[in-house]
């Protein structure tokens, strides 16, 4: 697979070529995995997940490997700091096993495929609701890297009762907390989209699948 390293300035691929550090440690998931992959949007951050706890070990490294400007964030669920020019790096322990939808190919660090990044963004959207989470979920449909159908059956499996189709369903179409802030400081490399499409969009996938489901 080719990746979208045009995404990084210089800064940010000195950071990812840092993370081979981690690679025992974690994998990388987010906007930015999804990002590297089908180069849709901007992503200036790094959010490396962990299946183990956070631990003195992880934070001594992360001291060690980069110049460190301010810690954010410091407990046993989530390193978060900031480097230089800004760029956040986030440790975040993930109990949950999406090692099917991991790959390497001589990365600095093993990636979250495209998949793998859809169901995370499934469950997190029922948890919070955030533009770029939209965007993201938005993209991988649109483009067909998997179905709506098929987010839901694979995150069923992932995270069990943790995870709400109802919830999940209801998230996708209920955007009136997003910010225009939000929306204006997201840079969209593919296209221009705006919160309308991606409503009117996700209620056709909805009602796709739901009808789907009905004459099943």
């Amino acid at each position: 697979m080719k990746l979208h390293f045009e995404i990084f300035d210089q800064e940010r691929i000195q950071v990812f070529k840092k993370l081979k550090f981690f690679n025992r440690e974690g994998f990388l998931a987010g906007g930015t995995a999804l990002a590297l992959q089908i180069g849709h949007r901007l992503s200036y951050d790094f959010d490396l997940f962990c299946r183990a706890k956070i631990n003195e070990s992880l934070v001594l490294k992360a001291k060690k490997t980069f110049s460190i400007k301010k810690v954010l964030i410091n407990n046993q669920d989530e390193l978060t700091f900031l480097v230089d020019n800004g760029i956040k790096i986030s440790f975040i322990h993930y109990p949950f096993n999406l090692n099917n939808y991991l790959f390497e190919d001589g990365l600095p660090i093993k990636i979250l495929a495209v998949k793998g990044v859809a169901l995370t963004k499934a469950y997190t959207l029922n948890r919070r609701n955030s533009w770029r989470d939209y965007l993201d979920l938005y993209f991988i449909l649109s483009e067909k890297f998997i179905t709506l159908e098929g987010i839901i059956s694979q995150a069923k499996k992932v995270y069990g009762e943790m995870f709400s189709e109802k919830l999940f369903l209801a998230q996708l179409v209920y955007t009136d907390d997003i910010a225009k802030s939000e929306i204006g400081g997201l840079k969209v490399l593919a296209k221009k989209i705006t919160l309308n499409q991606v409503k009117h969009f996700f209620q056709k996938e909805i009602d796709d699948y739901l009808k789907g489901s009905f004459l099943a």
